[in-house]
């Protein structure tokens, strides 16, 4: 019986590996890792976001705060409006629910009492 489940398993994986979204993702991360354009954006964002971290162990009466926060959601704002980034993040976001999907359908098979993520992600409380 471990060996059926495992090999439902792998057919489940392999499918997922077929769908379209999944194939899609994939080309957008390789064009993601070599687009100099979008590695900035990324680079900027993550730099952004490293000091509004720093700064925000202060508390809001750090003087840069406010400047830190503008920084960010900028950052932030130009990174996700790029074609490329957006369409990764919505492909993502698809496939996640895929997988949510999946793991509710596997967890309500089992008992009713096992906790998955809902639509949202977060772990459904009983």
């Amino acid at each position: 019986m471990k060996e059926n489940v495992l090999n439902a398993v792998y057919d489940l994986v392999d499918e997922i590996k077929e769908k379209k979204e999944y194939v899609r993702l994939l080309e957008l991360k390789k064009i993601i890792d070599i687009d100099e354009t979008i590695i900035i954006l990324i680079k900027d964002f993550d730099q952004a976001k490293k000091k509004y971290d720093e700064i925000s162990k202060y508390g809001k009466y750090h003087p840069d705060l406010k400047e830190v926060r503008m920084s960010l959601a900028k950052s932030k704002e130009n990174l996700f409006k790029n074609v490329i980034i957006s369409e990764y993040k919505q492909l993502e976001k698809e496939i996640q629910k895929v997988l949510d999907d999946i793991s509710r359908k596997i967890a309500l098979s089992v008992s009713p009492k096992i906790k998955y993520p809902n639509e949202i992600g977060l772990i459904n409380k009983h």
